[in-house]
This record gives C-alpha cells, sequence and structure tokens, in this order.
C-alpha cells in the first residue's frame, strides 16, 4: 500500500558520488534511474533514504515524465552543477542530511 504523505522526494542523506571520474557511472545510473520511473517501477521508501544518482533520476523522471535525451541530459547537468556548488559552499549549505521539511 501507498503511503500518501511520502512524497518520494524526501531523502535521509545524500551518498552521490561528487568526482565524476572515480566510477564514471553516475550519468547511466542517473539515466537507468529515470527510464525506470517513466516505465512505471516503483522504489520502495528504504531505497529512497539514501540519495543515490539512481534514485535521482527516478525522482525527476517520476515528476517530469517521458523526456528527449537532451531533455535528461539536461537535467544531469543541472544536478551536477548545483552538487558542486553546493559542495564549495562556505556554509555547508547542502543539505547531505535532510529531515524532508
Amino acid at each position: 500500500m501507498t503511503d500518501p504523505t511520502f512524497d518520494g522526494l524526501s531523502f535521509e542523506v545524500d551518498v552521490r558520488d561528487q568526482d565524476p571520474d572515480a566510477s564514471g557511472h553516475r550519468r547511466a545510473r542517473f539515466r537507468i534511474g529515470w527510464d525506470n520511473a517513466v516505465r512505471g517501477k516503483c522504489y520502495d521508501r528504504k531505497a529512497l533514504r539514501k540519495l543515490t544518482w539512481d534514485n535521482l533520476g527516478w525522482r525527476l523522471g517520476r515528476l517530469l515524465g517521458c523526456s528527449s535525451q537532451e531533455t535528461v541530459e539536461q537535467m544531469y547537468q543541472l544536478c551536477v552543477k548545483v552538487q558542486a556548488e553546493a559542495a564549495r559552499s562556505p556554509t555547508g549549505e547542502h543539505a547531505r542530511e535532510t529531515d524532508g521539511g
């Protein structure tokens, strides 16, 4: 049964790799997650506790639906940029942990 109070956007900890050369799989995992959302695959609450590139793609794919490869790539690049800017923030503004509020 689906929990109507669970929005699928909240997470407890961001575990996304920040180094694009560390594994080379961030973009692929993001696209896989997006494709899973478009195909209707559901990620459970446990899987969504940790923010990963896969489930970030799923979260956005769930919101935006079927999109061109160009649009998915632009969204991925935007997420990379936001993550990098947050990591450089002197106040630690990037909430690697959030209470969802």
